[in-house]
């Protein structure tokens, strides 16, 4: 396909040597595949959205091969689908892995590839499997809005059916990065324990993962739009109100800076 360079592989190969010292992270996230249970698994991805849900389908097939796993997926067509022939040796290996591709604009030559052509939507789910399943969403932000109110409406119990956001973070201007959220307060005194910072934030000062950074703080943080969790944090003291409802879920007692202001006059924080 033709497409622009990527920044960061670009940066690999021009700037990496052999001997370099990259930091990196362990996988981090709530968005996993336990594979020793035996309930039925639906692993339904669009778009690059199918890059977990490969891995999922790999571990279970090597690992829990008794375990029926729907795998669901929709493209375009051929040309867009990433990992189509390496899920398709898992199916090989792997009778209980059940496959089905959806493109929405098939081309000629992808009738060997393409399973039905469409959307991948409630309604193809409910042809494929059973209500009493665990299901796995990964893709556009739209298509898994659809997909959880379908299977809400069906039946699935909430904690039944986990997702992750696979798009893009959007870019902000310096006017919606700084503007007061919906129950935000105007100024605050935040206490930053670790560091042993005590800092005024004012209206214009952003996220207070942004007025951290402005600051000389630098905590861990990855997609900055509330998906990844790098970013959680303990809250000691007060309250923050979030830019918009995070897609992924702290732990009790930790909030997402990458997203939030202050709530309250004072609020302390394990950074």
């Amino acid at each position: 396909m033709d497409v622009p360079p990527g920044i960061a592989s670009n940066f690999m190969h021009d700037s990496i040597e052999e001997g370099a010292i990259i930091p990196a992270k362990p996988p981090n996230g709530r968005f996993y595949l336990d594979v020793e249970k035996s309930t039925p698994a639906v692993l339904i991805s669009n778009g690059v959205g199918i890059t977990p849900m490969y891995c999922m389908a790999k571990a279970c097939t090597f690992e829990n091969p008794q375990r029926q796993v729907y795998f669901v997926h929709g493209a375009r067509n051929g040309n867009f689908h990433a990992f189509q022939q390496e899920v398709m040796g898992l199916a090989k290996q792997n009778p209980n892995l059940k496959v089905h591709y959806r493109y929405s604009r098939p081309q000629d030559g992808d009738g060997g590839s393409c399973h039905s052509t469409g959307y991948v939507d409630i309604d193809l789910i409910k042809e494929l499997a059973e209500n009493n399943a665990e299901f796995y969403l990964c893709g556009s932000p739209a298509f898994m809005d659809s997909l959880r109110g379908g299977l809400k409406e069906w039946g699935v119990p909430e904690n039944r059916v986990f997702f992750e956001s696979f798009s893009k973070a959007p870019k902000k201007s310096n006017s919606e990065s700084s503007s007061t959220v919906a129950g935000g307060v105007e100024t605050a005194e935040i206490v930053f324990a670790e560091s042993g910072k005590t800092l005024t934030w004012n209206q214009g000062d952003g996220t207070i993962l942004e007025f951290a950074e402005a600051n000389g703080i630098n905590p861990d943080f990855s997609c900055r739009v509330g998906v990844c969790l790098t970013c959680s944090c303990k809250i000691q003291e007060g309250e923050v109100a979030y830019q918009e409802e995070p897609s992924g879920t702290p732990d009790e007692g930790e909030v997402l800076i990458c997203i939030s202001q202050p709530k309250t006059s004072k609020v302390v924080l394990d950074i």
